[in-house]
């Protein structure tokens, strides 16, 4: 892996960011489990597309070895700020964006605000539905204790190829991951609320929430789900990719919720595919 670390501090909080190749930029963004990293997500993907791409990868905050800093009067926000901030400092004015699970909500989130949050030329978009997760492995994500044992159950969640599902030298590498200092903390820390009144503690209340509007979106877009995804339900994900004018989608069989993961070289291949024309370094639109 031919990606170099850097640290960039603003405003003092430190985002932590892999940074390869040279050309038209591309922004990575992970998911929001428990030790998730940009490493982690990305690895088996960097070289190739950073033969076509400056490659910007970062850890939010909380992730990684970035700053782990929790806002509880709007934590995603905060994260929208973060790559903003970001970008603007590396003097990148627009670039094309992969978002993935949590990161893949705020970068739909991001192309249909007026003005757009974040310089999107085109994005991909992976491992998220209509609806937001829920279930029992999303129970499972959420109450994850921070042991190597606890780590277990979720990789059954996350994976459906057992060279990454029972591998025990990935399990114990992504348990390091979760336990950076301030990470778990970092993760639990958005478990702590106060009841609602009448309400019950275990379940988050979502009635009355409007569903989301994405038909503002006005930029290329691909949709990537894993076959064997057990967080979003193929229906969700189908119902979601229609709400986005002239959106591309692909499934990427055999795989579970990181199919840039467990499909690295297919699932590259696509999203190669979407990007490059012939040329080979301008947007296919």
């Amino acid at each position: 892996m031919s990606f170099t670390h850097r640290i960039l501090e603003v405003g003092g909080f430190r985002t932590h960011y892999l940074d390869a190749g040279d050309g038209p930029p591309l922004v990575l963004l992970h998911g929001g489990e428990y030790g998730a990293a940009a490493e982690l997500t990305w690895e088996h993907c960097i070289d190739d597309l950073a033969a076509h791409f400056r490659v910007i990868a970062p850890d939010f905050y909380g992730y990684g070895a970035s700053d782990k800093v929790r806002d509880f009067r709007g934590q995603r926000r905060r994260l929208m700020t973060q790559v903003r901030v970001l970008l603007e400092s590396l003097g990148i004015g627009s670039a094309r964006f992969v978002g993935t699970s949590l990161s893949g909500r705020l970068l739909l989130t991001a192309a249909a605000s007026a003005p757009m949050a974040w310089p999107v030329e085109a994005m991909a978009v992976v491992g998220i539905g209509m609806d937001p997760p829920g279930g029992p492995g999303h129970d499972l994500l959420t109450r994850y204790d921070g042991s190597l044992d606890g780590l277990r159950p979720i990789m059954s969640v996350l994976f459906a190829d057992p060279a990454f599902r029972d591998d025990e030298a990935y399990l114990r590498r992504r348990h390091e991951f979760c336990v950076l200092p301030g990470a778990w903390e970092f993760g639990a820390a958005a478990g702590l609320r106060l009841p609602r009144p009448g309400g019950d503690e275990a379940t988050p209340h979502r009635t009355g929430r409007r569903a989301p509007s994405y038909d503002r979106v006005r930029v290329p877009s691909l949709f990537l789900l894993g076959s064997e995804d057990r967080l979003v339900p193929r229906e969700s994900w189908e119902r979601l990719v229609c709400t986005v004018p002239g959106a591309r989608s692909r499934v990427i069989e055999g795989a579970g919720h990181y199919p840039q993961i467990e499909r690295a070289k297919e699932f590259t291949d696509v999203l190669l595919d979407f990007l490059l024309d012939d040329e080979g370094d301008r947007i296919d639109a």
